[in-house]
């Protein structure tokens, strides 16, 4: 019972967070956690320790612990983290995928395309955020990475918030969906390189993504 509750204590503080329902630069402490979500402090402070290694929250000990701001340098070795091991497990991809995969991968493009016809707030921007995530991680598993898939779910914290922010701007919704069914032809043609340009160029929007959403949203980010 400890275990579970200590999860979902964690999962709803990290969505909160995810979402900015809890601001970066916010005091928060386990009293506050604990009342928020109907939990005793034990869990409260197990989420705020497992968060604090995922980024999401600073701990200043003997004085107070805040919602991170989103660190850019921190976001640009995630991104890099990601284009690697991405671009690294193409050849398995291609070697593993069944039609099966295939079908799985349009069932999220399509959940993605209905998010994205909504007034997007931050609820269905988490939601499309999770598509897109899940859409990847597959390719990973399909791969044979699942390893790689479980690191990348890990360490996204602060690239993963500045694309919450791209997808609550529904400028750029075509271009995620579009790509994806892109991806998917490359994959069902055999077509492995024009697939890896494809990925490379996908990837390589959040350079100027970064610029975009820090001068649209200063405060949320570390000087």
């Amino acid at each position: 019972m400890n275990s579970s509750l200590n999860q979902l204590t964690y999962d709803y503080l990290k969505k909160d967070i995810m979402t900015f329902s809890l601001k970066p630069g916010e005091p928060v402490s386990a009293a506050k956690i604990a009342e928020r979500y109907h939990v005793s402090r034990t869990p409260a402070r197990e989420a705020l320790v497992k968060l604090e290694t995922e980024g999401l929250v600073d701990i200043f000990p003997q004085s107070k612990s805040v919602i991170s701001k989103i660190d850019v340098e921190r976001a640009k070795q995630e991104w890099f983290i990601r284009k690697t091991l991405e671009l690294g497990m193409v050849d398995g991809l291609f070697e593993r995928v069944q039609q099966s995969d295939i079908l799985k991968m349009r069932s999220f493009c399509r959940k993605m395309e209905e998010i994205s016809e909504l007034a997007r707030n931050h609820e269905l921007a988490y939601e499309y955020l999770r598509c897109d995530n899940e859409f990847h991680a597959m390719t990973y598993h399909i791969a044979g990475q699942s390893l790689a898939a479980e690191m990348i779910a890990n360490t996204m914290a602060h690239y993963n918030r500045i694309r919450l922010l791209i997808d609550l701007d529904n400028y750029y919704k075509d271009r995620t969906v579009s790509t994806h069914e892109k991806l998917i032809r490359c994959i069902e043609n055999g077509d492995r390189e024009g697939y890896r340009t494809l990925l490379e160029k996908h990837l390589g929007y959040i350079t100027q993504d970064i610029e975009d959403m820090r001068k649209q949203n200063p405060d949320l980010f570390k000087d």
